[in-house]
């Protein structure tokens, strides 16, 4: 070890024991009127309605993206995909037909539908 060592005693806060505890009771007693207001908000509504405005800016942002997508993107027509689906569920063509073009298929329509599936 080095003989030459600094004394850092004269550093130590706990060494005249009165001052150093007239120290922390002011600084206490400055911070006390932050640490209520901080007790008082550390419940969850409280959080959430400070973060109401952040909270609105993101759904308004995101909102916004979304309408720019669904605006310049173009959905191809379903018609054949619906004649898959319409088959695969054992659905006749004749009304796969009709809900696509919004009608109501005719009794002699559903009767061929209905006689051609047997």
């Amino acid at each position: 070890m080095d003989e030459d060592r600094i004394d850092l005693s004269s550093l130590d806060p706990t060494g005249d024991r009165e001052r150093f505890e007239r120290a922390i009771q002011s600084i206490q007693a400055v911070a006390q009127p932050e640490l209520l207001s901080r007790r008082q908000r550390s419940n969850p509504l409280a959080q959430l309605v400070q973060l109401r405005k952040p909270m609105l800016a993101a759904a308004s942002l995101a909102a916004i993206i979304s309408a720019g997508v669904l605006l310049r993107v173009r959905i191809p027509e379903t018609s054949a995909s619906t004649d898959v689906v319409a088959e695969a569920l054992g659905v006749p063509s004749v009304l796969a037909i009709g809900v696509r073009q919004e009608r109501v298929p005719t009794l002699s329509e559903l009767f061929a539908a209905f006689e051609e599936n047997r």
